[in-house]
């Protein structure tokens, strides 16, 4: 399924809400350390030749690959959510797992409250946080962890919410 399919016809993309390249930084150096450690095991147990040091040398490398798997994994999630902000409405695809991908579709007329959230410094400083959207009906929050720009992509919402709801009570 592509992208194309979750837009009407002559639907125009204002904003594609994606997460800030620190997530995928922060991974990648959290999974490369572990990979590096255990490269260094069996680099330094391969040498040895031994069978003992053979068999850790193999459950090391094993613990490389997964790592690296696991990475790989991370990165499917959080590359693959995104928000995409039109003129119509938002359409918000949750990637679960690799397989496993949720998209929600918000009209602006159901929108009661958007806001966000920036924790600590780094998310302060770059301008990165957690993007809410309360929807009318059943209490639905939608919710994207560590949008970039954060602040601008709330106020385009409103500023959409508030252009459709003037247009619905006239």
């Amino acid at each position: 399924m592509g992208v194309e399919t979750l837009f009407k016809e002559g639907e125009e993309v204002l904003i594609k809400a994606r997460k800030h390249v620190l997530v995928y930084v922060e991974d990648f150096l959290l999974h490369g350390f572990g990979c590096l450690v255990f490269s260094t095991g069996v680099y330094f147990l391969s040498d040895r030749g031994g069978v003992v040091e053979g068999a850790l040398s193999l459950l090391l490398s094993m613990f490389v690959l997964i790592f690296f798997t696991s990475f790989f994994y991370a990165w499917t999630k959080e590359y693959f959510d995104v928000w995409y902000v039109t003129d119509v409405h938002i359409v918000a695809v949750n990637q679960r797992s690799i397989l496993d991908r949720e998209v929600s579709f918000m009209e602006y007329n159901r929108i009661q409250d958007v806001f966000f959230e920036k924790e600590g410094f780094l998310q302060t400083f770059f301008g990165y946080g957690r993007l809410k959207v309360q929807t009318a009906g059943s209490d639905t929050l939608f919710m994207i962890e560590n949008v970039r720009d954060v602040e601008n992509v709330a106020e385009k919402i409103l500023s959409l919410r508030s252009g459709k709801q003037s247009v619905a009570t006239v």
